[in-house]
């Protein structure tokens, strides 16, 4: 701020106090600004510093003047760029905040707003769709031509897939977040315990497994890594990408935004695997994430792969904390944004570059941050009391709790305010560590409803399938937050529809709209000797003989129950028989296989 003050004071009047007159009976805060300033226009005061704890009175419009000065006028105020110690029991008026331009809320049209459908598609259009299904059928016929196919192979039976194979691809993915089960397989079991037949009746699961085979987003044979913005992430980079400008594009999101740290699950072998013991994977793929403080919509994020991770290149010049905030919200820079960050974060630095930018800031930070006051770490501090100093626009502040608590802010000042505690004590607590306890929680209430209903499995070996679940999850989030949105401003007196409602009613809609319904018809080879057939134990059953052919007027059919037997030494039993049951459509002897059938369990 002092600067600013400095450059406004040169607008309107241009007239300052050289060092030789400055006040030497303030020693904490005015002597070191060189000011001694009381500028008066025909309208009103702009500026007045006359007391001892440094305390200034400064318009909106003045912050926002930096832009107007030169560098001579910056070399004439150098002084001004110091912290003075201010007084918390008598604070001064917090700094005003940048006028808010943006423009939140859903930016695109949605022909239906009532279908959940459609809200998906506005992240999963028809360009990424028509990428992942060309792609996934080029990758097929790549593997296939290099490495054949052995006899017994399951890829024999590979077709190439469709764009409605792949939504009903991803709609299996969502019915399986839903319905946990502990194995892939089971969901495609016959077995009377874990029979789910929505399943089968979608897609069988020699095509779910292939499609998830082949599963592929970028042509390897187009890769130069030199050329390349993010090489580690070529399996991904182009689908990532598109969805993330989708996300943008779709949704602006309200003045409080939050900066954190997101951890996808992995275990996997993989150069750049995180360990962070604050999150409860603890081992897993980082993600630098940028999400609305109120509804923890995902807006932007950073994909971090070491030393190559790919941050915006206007911020080279800042170390990583700092270039991974100003890469997250440089889309929001400029029009009055509040970012809430932890002490990774946080640094005098960053809020500088902020500021400039019409960007005001808040958050945690580490009290061994560079160009913080010299005091700051050394202050001791006993429970409840708090410490403050100010630099232009910028406040860092120490309250003690249990421990040390260290806070800067671009909006806040060293005012307290009493709450109640859990165990209904009132003690006095910073504004600055109420507001951030309400605005911190944007990622971690995305990450935590993500947790709910994971698309991502354990048994998901590869990476970059396992980063596309992930960012599946992202888009089924993003698309419940628009639905709110728009539900809510519909009709306020609703019930709001659940987050696992949602995703149910996204599965309905993609079954309904892009399954083929096939004519069931007799599927060639043996038959399968399955004993999880519930309908052979209930109802009425009844013998009849096979029905003639049109080769065959006495036909016969295997036995289930006994071809189901070994003999002494081992060989199946094979045995056929004239006799059969009609409902069932089995083949069965009239004593006792039959009976044996139709009352036992396991026969």
């Amino acid at each position: 701020m002092f600067p600013l003050l400095a450059f406004s004071l040169l607008r309107c009047k241009r007239t300052v106090m050289s060092s030789t007159k400055r006040k030497s009976s303030c020693s904490n805060g005015v002597d070191n600004l060189g000011l001694d300033v009381d500028i008066e226009s025909d309208d009103e005061t702009i500026i007045y510093a006359d007391s001892c704890d440094g305390s200034v009175n400064l318009s909106s419009d003045e912050f926002s003047s930096a832009s107007d000065a030169t560098e001579s006028d910056c070399d004439d105020f150098v002084d001004v760029r110091v912290w003075c110690k201010v007084d918390p029991q008598h604070p001064s008026a917090a700094p005003p905040r940048f006028p808010f331009t943006g423009q939140p809320g859903l930016q695109v049209p949605v022909a239906d707003s009532d279908d959940p459908l459609a809200y998906l598609r506005l992240f999963l259009d028809d360009e990424i769709m028509d990428t992942i299904v060309s792609e996934t059928n080029q990758y097929a016929e790549q593997m296939m031509t290099r490495t054949g196919h052995r006899r017994l192979s399951r890829t024999r039976q590979w077709e190439p897939v469709t764009k409605d194979d792949m939504w009903l691809f991803f709609g299996i993915l969502v019915l399986q977040s839903l319905i946990h089960k502990p194995r892939q397989d089971w969901y495609w079991s016959r077995k009377r315990l874990l029979l789910t037949p929505v399943f089968q009746d979608i897609m069988s699961e020699y095509k779910f497994s292939l499609i998830m085979k082949f599963l592929h987003f970028t042509n390897n044979d187009e890769f130069d890594e030199s050329t390349h913005p993010s090489p580690k992430l070529k399996k991904i980079w182009n689908v990532y990408q598109a969805l993330l400008c989708n996300f943008q594009k779709a949704y602006t999101p309200r003045r409080d935004v939050s900066v954190d740290e997101s951890l996808m699950a992995f275990k996997g072998r993989l150069g750049w695997i995180q360990y962070i013991a604050s999150k409860r994977a603890r081992f897993g793929v980082k993600f630098y994430a940028l999400c609305e403080s109120q509804t923890g919509y995902i807006w932007n994020s950073v994909l971090y792969t070491g030393k190559g991770t790919k941050f915006n290149e206007k911020y080279g010049e800042y170390g990583i904390s700092t270039s991974s905030v100003l890469s997250l919200i440089d889309g929001l820079l400029g029009k009055g944004y509040c970012v809430t960050m932890d002490n990774f974060y946080t640094s005098p630095e960053l809020f500088e570059v902020l500021i400039q930018n019409k960007t005001d800031a808040y958050g945690t930070v580490r009290s061994n941050r560079r160009n913080l006051p010299p005091d700051f770490p050394k202050e001791k501090l006993k429970k409840g009391e708090v410490a403050a100093w100010q630099k232009g626009k910028m406040i860092a502040l120490k309250w003690k709790d249990k421990k040390d608590v260290c806070l800067m802010s671009t909006v806040h000042n060293a005012a307290s305010s009493i709450v109640k505690t859990k165990k209904g004590q009132e003690i006095l607590k910073p504004n600055l560590v109420l507001d951030y306890n309400h605005t911190m929680g944007g990622v971690d209430k995305a990450d935590q409803e993500l947790t709910y209903y994971p698309v991502m499995r354990k048994q998901q070996k590869r990476y970059y399938k396992k980063i596309f679940r992930h960012l599946l999850e992202q888009c089924l989030w993003n698309a419940y937050i628009l639905f709110l949105e728009k539900s809510d401003r519909q009709s306020s007196s609703s019930k709001a529809v659940e987050h696992a409602d949602f995703q149910l009613m996204i599965v309905d809609r993609l079954f309904m709209e892009h399954m083929t319904v096939v004519t069931p018809g007799k599927k060639p080879g043996r038959r399968s000797l399955v004993q999880g057939n519930l309908e052979r134990l209930t109802g009425r059953h009844f013998i009849d003989h096979v029905p003639p052919t049109t080769l065959k007027t006495q036909p016969t059919r295997m036995c289930v129950v006994c071809c189901a037997r070994k003999k002494p030494d081992g060989k199946k039993v094979r045995k056929e028989t004239r006799f059969c049951c009609l409902d069932c459509d089995v083949g069965l002897c009239a004593v006792p296989c039959f009976k044996d059938y139709h009352q036992k369990v396991h026969y």
